[in-house]
């Protein structure tokens, strides 16, 4: 059997929750509100701009790399699969 709670109720139980004390005496650990200002920068004129060559190179010559390891296992296995079918 399912019992119906009003909005009401809930909520006044969660403040009732609220003024429990804790028994083990341990601080509220929340902090206080506050606001965050965001201010976005659509400037394309990167400052750090080696940074960001540099690392794109270094991942444009991994996938370069482990491509053309790819590459060779696949001509290996395929090498391989046309020896034994022969």
């Amino acid at each position: 059997m399912t019992t119906h709670v009003t909005l009401e109720d809930a909520l006044s139980n969660v403040d009732l929750l609220e003024e429990l004390p804790l028994p083990d005496q341990q601080p509220c650990i929340e902090p206080p509100p506050s606001s965050i200002m965001y201010q976005a920068n659509f400037d394309t004129n990167f400052e750090d701009r080696n940074a960001f060559v540099t690392g794109i190179a270094r991942y444009i010559e991994q996938a370069t790399v482990h491509s053309s390891m790819l590459a060779d296992r696949r001509l290996a296995n395929h090498i391989n699969h046309f020896c034994w079918l022969q």
